[in-house]
């Protein structure tokens, strides 16, 4: 398959799930829709206002602080930190008290020793990929 045509089925799929979408909202109440229009432009200013001049932020002062060599892993595994974070916010943050007393399943484990795992598997990962090479006299694969 040449470039074009994978690009135009790309497009027709994003386009019918766009659809699919809009059509899924259409049959909320008002309020409903006013609600998640709501919420997805302000998850959209706060990418743009916060998060993006942040990330930028970070990776300056990595270039500006780190090795030439670091700064590819670093930045890649402060990208998954992030992405982490973002995803683990919803049960991490503190709930109102009483909001799931019948089903114990919901949040039924410790969503921030989990979160901490993940993040220092990233970590160890990016010394691992970094550091251990070098220890074994071995080059690092290259980004």
């Amino acid at each position: 398959m040449t470039t074009r045509v994978i690009r135009v089925l790309l497009i027709i799929v994003g386009v019918l799930a766009i659809a699919n979408g809009v059509a899924l909202i259409w049959d909320f109440s008002r309020s409903d829709q006013v609600s998640i229009v709501l919420w997805l432009a302000l998850g959209l200013i706060a990418h743009d206002a916060i998060l993006a001049p942040v990330a930028l932020g970070v990776a300056w002062l990595v270039r500006r602080v780190l090795p030439p060599d670091w700064w590819k892993p670093v930045l890649l595994a402060l990208a998954y930190t992030n992405i982490l974070l973002l995803l683990a916010l919803p049960v991490i943050l503190p709930r109102p008290a009483g909001q799931y007393p019948d089903n114990p399943t919901v949040l039924d484990r410790n969503y921030g020793l989990g979160l901490m795992v993940a993040i220092i598997a990233v970590w160890v990962g990016v010394f691992a990929v970094m550091v251990l090479p070098r220890r074994l006299g071995r080059s690092r694969p290259q980004a």
